[in-house]
C-alpha cells in the first residue's frame, strides 16, 4: 500500500495550474514520451493523473481514465477508475481509435454503410473484400 507524505503532496500540487472544479487542472511538470504528466513519488516515476486520482481516492485502479480527454489534466473531478476494456471503449466512442478512424479498407474500398459488415466482436470488415474472400474459398479445392 502506498503512502504519501504531506511534503510529496504539496510538491505535486505546486506543479498544477488549479482553476475551478469544472475546468481542467493542467500539469505543469515534466511529461513522459506519450505526453502524459509524470511525477516522482515514493522512489519511482508515476503518471501524474494516476497520482492525482490516488490522492483523491486512496487507491490505484487498473486504469485511470480522463473524462475530459486532456492528457495533462490532473483534476480529480475529471478522472475515473476503470479497466483497460473501459478505456478502449472510451477511445472508440470518442473517435480516437486508429482503426475506427480509417475510411477505406486496405484494398481501397470505402467503409460506407452499404460496404461495411459489423462483426459480432465489434470490429468491421469490408463487404467487397469479404465477398471476394468467400468466392476464393469456394473455388479453391480443399486438400
Amino acid at each position: 500500500m502506498d503512502t504519501v507524505t504531506y511534503k510529496t503532496s504539496q510538491r505535486f500540487w505546486k506543479q498544477v495550474n488549479i482553476l475551478t472544479p469544472e475546468e481542467c487542472w493542467e500539469w505543469q511538470g515534466s511529461l513522459r514520451g506519450d505526453s502524459y504528466g509524470q511525477v516522482y513519488a515514493n522512489k519511482r516515476h508515476r503518471a501524474a493523473h494516476r497520482f492525482s486520482f490516488f490522492l483523491a481516492n486512496y487507491y490505484y485502479p487498473p486504469v485511470v481514465r480522463h473524462k475530459c480527454d486532456n492528457r495533462i489534466c490532473v483534476n480529480p473531478n475529471h478522472l475515473e477508475g476503470g479497466t483497460q476494456t473501459d478505456n478502449m471503449k472510451d477511445v472508440v466512442e470518442r473517435g480516437r481509435h486508429f482503426y475506427a478512424n480509417k475510411t477505406h479498407c486496405p484494398r481501397g474500398h470505402e467503409y460506407d454503410e452499404a460496404n461495411t459488415y459489423n462483426k459480432p466482436n465489434g470490429s468491421r470488415e469490408c463487404r467487397a473484400c469479404r465477398k471476394a474472400r468467400k468466392l476464393l474459398d469456394i473455388d479453391t479445392p480443399h486438400l
